[in-house]
């Protein structure tokens, strides 16, 4: 039952699957970043919010957006493949409990997010200069959002039948969630019913979070927020765990 040594080896084939095809999985989201960035300090040279640079300001955003978008895509494309591949009859006869199997792609999800997310750190560094407000609360909302949306592509990856199926909810759900998120612009700016709207983005409460371990700057209480996000984890993970323990979706396709 408590095959551990099985879990770590899942671990590690979906950290060695995204590194094989490392140009698409975090070569491609930094120059993506990079473009944002570059667009948006030019349309926006000279612009302060709340003391910084706008670049300033928008850095934090785009890091935490390349979180949520890498640990997402990972499981959930994974799983997608495995079904349509046929290999999702390994994973259906290994001897791992659905504890073990979430936990096994979430942790490589954080994996590539957190490494995705810390080379477009460092890329963005070449453009401007970032003093790390609270390093130890930057690493902690790293791996909270992480986790989560990796949990969330996992459980997203175990209802979706065909690539489709993800390009709709990529669609969908997560960019408009990013987009309401304050990524771009501080949501304090919104009218009313944005703002209200934003409020019941979880995505918000990560981003906001993140960027203020990053600069210091927020919106929300950070109190608030990184509650928020522990209790988040604590609700989805188990979800996730129920689902995988039933297996009546995990069929080919």
């Amino acid at each position: 039952m408590k095959n551990w040594y099985g879990t770590f080896q899942l671990f590690r084939r979906e950290v060695t699957r995204f590194t094989k095809i490392i140009v698409d999985t975090t070569i491609s989201p930094i120059v993506s970043n990079l473009l944002y960035l570059i667009i948006f300090s030019v349309a926006l040279s000279g612009r302060k919010i709340n003391g910084v640079s706008y670049i300033q300001f928008l850095a934090p955003g785009l890091i935490c957006m390349t979180l949520i978008n890498s640990s997402f895509s990972n499981p959930s494309f994974a799983f997608v493949i495995a079904k349509f591949a046929g290999t999702i009859m390994d994973l259906l006869i290994s001897p791992l409990t659905g504890i073990q199997i979430v936990l096994a792609y979430v942790c490589a999800a954080t994996v590539r997010a957190i490494f995705t997310a810390t080379l477009t750190l460092i890329v963005i560094l070449l453009f401007t200069h970032i003093n790390l407000y609270d390093i130890p609360m930057t690493v902690l909302v790293a791996i909270l959002t992480s986790f989560f949306f990796g949990t969330l592509g996992v459980i997203f990856g175990y209802l979706a039948k065909q690539f489709d199926n993800l390009t709709v909810i990529t669609t969908f759900v997560m960019t408009p969630m990013s987009f309401l998120g304050g990524v771009f612009y501080p949501v304090s700016t919104l009218p009313d019913f944005w703002k209200t709207l934003s409020f019941f983005n979880p995505m918000f409460y990560f981003i906001d979070l993140f960027r203020y371990s990053v600069i210091g700057i927020y919106t929300i209480d950070p109190m608030i927020s990184l509650l928020i996000a522990f209790f988040a984890n604590l609700l989805l993970f188990p979800f996730a765990v129920y689902l995988f323990s039933k297996g009546k979706r995990l069929t080919i396709l």
